[in-house]
């Protein structure tokens, strides 16, 4: 299998940006956690992914989660596609700054960088064989005017 991230994906299943950096403009309203996720929630980015199988996956079961590998809190991807032999989806950024990062550790002014390494679990099940893709790596968001 292989497996690409990134903050942008085409219908077809094409990581079509790399990148894993989010700048969004500073929130002046915002004054807790809760209203910084939900502002960038509203911003509509997301955490994208694409694997690449080598037989076709129509009629497989696939499931997908993210993780926060310090704390182990999971949240099922948001959106899940299958072509042939291309598996995609993404989440939210904000959906994920919710419900797999904690509040008190993250309580940041809007004018700092948060950091969030998580971890993709890509499962496939086809024909009573079950195969399983990790991805790790780290985004990073900011806040400039």
């Amino acid at each position: 299998m292989k497996a690409n991230i990134g903050s942008n994906v085409a219908l077809n299943g094409t990581i079509t940006n790399a990148s894993l950096h989010y700048t969004f403009t500073p929130c002046t309203w915002c004054s807790t956690a809760k209203d910084i996720w939900n502002y960038i929630y509203f911003q509509g980015d997301t955490l994208c992914f694409a694997v690449e199988c080598t037989t076709n996956i129509n009629d497989a079961i696939v499931t997908a989660y993210f993780e926060n590998p310090s704390t182990k809190k999971t949240y099922k991807a948001e959106r899940l596609e299958k072509i042939n032999t291309t598996i995609y989806g993404f989440s939210l950024i904000g959906s994920l700054l919710e419900h797999i990062y904690d509040d008190t550790r993250m309580k940041v002014p809007c004018n700092t960088w948060i950091v969030l390494p998580f971890v993709i679990h890509i499962t496939i099940e086809l024909q009573n064989q079950k195969a399983t893709h990790s991805i790790a790596n780290t985004a990073y968001i900011s806040f400039s005017k």
